[in-house]
């Protein structure tokens, strides 16, 4: 099964759409590094486990690449480095909000997406209605997500009953 790495801003946006146990009936394993599993407090990482998210760590080789990734790439955090680690120790995409981290992705060779992809891909396969889909986007913009407002305004469009 293809493997997706989630970040800790789209965990958030997930829980505050009400989406987290629905995104898991994707034909994908959704991975966590552990050290996302260790901050997360809402959602808590190990609930994210007990309902079927995967946690995934580092070799001590891999933490002095991502070391080195961290010399490379002065924004994104260290934690945010071991999702791109993992997304392209698994060559598998990686989800994130995080414009620092998606240009570190792009430049190492990994396939980044955002939440809204995510979304998207629910609606066309029929796992959520457009209608559940501008409920849940709603609901994570109330709750302080920093999602471009253009494109969440295409969804507003596209999905509004």
């Amino acid at each position: 099964m293809k493997k997706i790495i989630l970040d800790t801003s789209v965990c958030i946006d997930l829980n505050n759409g009400k989406l987290l146990k629905t995104v898991l009936q994707l034909a994908y394993e959704f991975v966590l590094p552990d050290v996302i599993i260790a901050e997360l407090e809402e959602p808590a990482g190990k609930m994210l486990l007990k309902i079927g998210f995967v946690e995934e760590g580092t070799t001590g080789e891999e933490t002095g690449v991502i070391y080195s990734l961290r010399n490379k790439y002065k924004e994104p955090s260290f934690n945010d480095l071991m999702a791109l680690l993992l997304a392209k120790r698994n060559v598998c995409y990686l989800i994130t909000a995080d414009n620092a981290l998606r240009n570190a992705a792009k430049q190492e060779g990994v396939t980044v997406h955002g939440l809204l992809w995510l979304m998207d891909v629910l609606v066309e396969l029929k796992i959520i209605t457009k209608s559940n889909a501008f409920k849940a986007l709603k609901s994570i913009i109330e709750a302080g997500s920093w999602l471009p407002k253009r494109e969440c305004e295409e969804r507003f469009k596209k999905w509004r009953r």
